[in-house]
């Protein structure tokens, strides 16, 4: 049987709310509403609170309070936590995007900034993904 793709964390969260009987929960308590943690469930008759990650460090990055989680349910495990977290083998995660550095002169960054600001891009990256493909256009063109 073939995964079922995973991009953003949101669509774990769909897809757990229809499938959380087949990880051992028996009900739901609180779905996510945007705090932490996502989701308080009942196993075996206990109030369990359920972190999503759709990488076990995505946990870590967020910078959330282990003492206040008591399960962590990912899609890859790439860390270990100081709380049980246990992966989805029947889901993929493949990222909608990736994370690239670039070193940026002064100048440089000061005009992304007035790009930002003028033309309402999102952040700084967004920028530079527009220009990039701006570029290419433009040397396509030649």
């Amino acid at each position: 049987m073939a995964q079922k793709v995973i991009h953003w964390e949101w669509e774990l969260k769909e897809w757990f709310i229809k499938n959380y009987k087949k990880l051992g929960y028996s009900k739901i308590i609180r779905k996510d509403i945007g705090i932490f943690p996502d989701f308080i469930m009942q196993k075996k008759g206990k109030k369990i609170c359920v972190e999503l990650e759709t990488c076990s460090s995505h946990f870590l990055q967020h910078k959330h309070d282990s003492s206040l989680v008591d399960e962590v349910i990912c899609i890859i495990k790439d860390c270990k936590l100081a709380v049980p977290c246990e992966t989805i083998s029947e889901l993929k995660y493949q990222a909608p995007i990736a994370r690239v550095s670039a070193t940026l002169d002064p100048r440089t960054i000061q005009l992304i900034q007035e790009l930002v600001k003028k033309f309402g891009y999102r952040n700084n990256s967004h920028v530079i993904e527009e220009a990039i493909k701006h570029f290419f256009v433009f040397r396509n063109k030649k």
